[in-house]
């Protein structure tokens, strides 16, 4: 199998040499770097073990962690805090955020993760109806999330 990412490319199959070869040719025609076993890729971290291969998010959703400010706070138990009736209409008794840039990266960021946190899945894509126009309710609301 081959995959390719842009200028990522993982190659894995059962059959060494024809690997070998494959990673010849390509070296041959784009003088490629050969990175050796997989152990990160895209932001998710690759273990093997014996009957497979483990996908994990830790040092993803940790650097999210801090960079959020959320990494000292406590857990919570349920992805999707309690939102007031304002935020669920956009009604104008909640403040509109100053900067929608910072709530719209954190709902990205947690969309990707959703790749091994299908838990956050819902929350996740309920917030992200409101990338147009968020509030502070809904910044609270994917910080919730975040934790």
């Amino acid at each position: 199998m081959l995959l390719v990412y842009v200028d990522d490319i993982i190659l894995t199959g059962n059959y060494l040499a024809e690997i070998t070869t494959l990673k010849g040719f390509l070296n041959d025609k784009f003088k490629i770097k050969d990175l050796g076993e997989l152990n990160y890729f895209l932001g998710m971290e690759v273990l093997k073990v014996p009957t497979g291969l483990i996908l994990a998010q830790r040092k993803f959703a940790m650097d999210l962690l801090q960079e959020f400010q959320c990494d000292s706070l406590s857990v919570t138990t349920c992805p999707l805090g309690p939102l007031s009736k304002s935020s669920h209409n956009n009604s104008s008794h909640d403040t509109p955020l100053d900067d929608v840039s910072l709530y719209r990266k954190l709902v990205g960021k947690l969309n990707y993760l959703t790749n091994i946190r299908p838990d956050i899945t819902f929350a996740v894509q309920y917030l992200s109806q409101f990338l147009q126009a968020p509030t502070k309710s809904h910044m609270t609301a994917v910080l919730h999330t975040l934790r």
